[in-house]
């Protein structure tokens, strides 16, 4: 049960980093879209220089290597727990087997449905203002 208490504390501290990480990276989607939206209109030159550098922070928040890294925290963090949620069935006889379990599951759970909303809102963050810079000529 050691090893499985090392599990999750490793699973707990890298998933807490990756979800502080994703809500960075939602924050910043959502500043782009609203400074994308003030300037949008670049009626004068200090909007435009402003939409220049919208398409460029856009780029950098919006680049395959992000992706790619965050899928695989987020398969190393589920790899982990799923180990952990393995290592403890060989212990059932453990009297604290039933509370790590529920610890392991609840942490999956919560990670896995926290990880998905803020991917599924950095994306549609992402779609919009694609979007929106689109719309406006270069």
């Amino acid at each position: 049960m050691n090893l499985v208490g090392l599990m999750l504390s490793l699973a707990g501290l890298v998933g807490s980093f990756f979800n502080i990480q994703l809500s960075q990276w939602l924050r910043d989607l959502m500043a782009l879209e609203q400074k994308v939206e003030l300037n949008r209109r670049h009626a004068n030159e200090s909007q435009q220089k402003a939409i220049i550098e919208c398409r460029v922070e856009f780029r950098k928040l919006s680049n395959r290597d992000s992706y790619v890294i965050n899928l695989a925290v987020l398969a190393f963090v589920v790899f982990v727990l799923v180990n952990g949620l393995m290592m403890a069935a060989t212990a059932s006889a453990d009297p604290l087997y039933p509370h790590v379990r529920t610890a392991l599951w609840a942490f999956l759970i919560f990670f896995v449905g926290m990880s998905g909303w803020l991917f599924w809102r950095g994306f549609s963050a992402i779609a919009a203002i694609g979007k929106m810079l689109d719309g406006i000529s270069s």
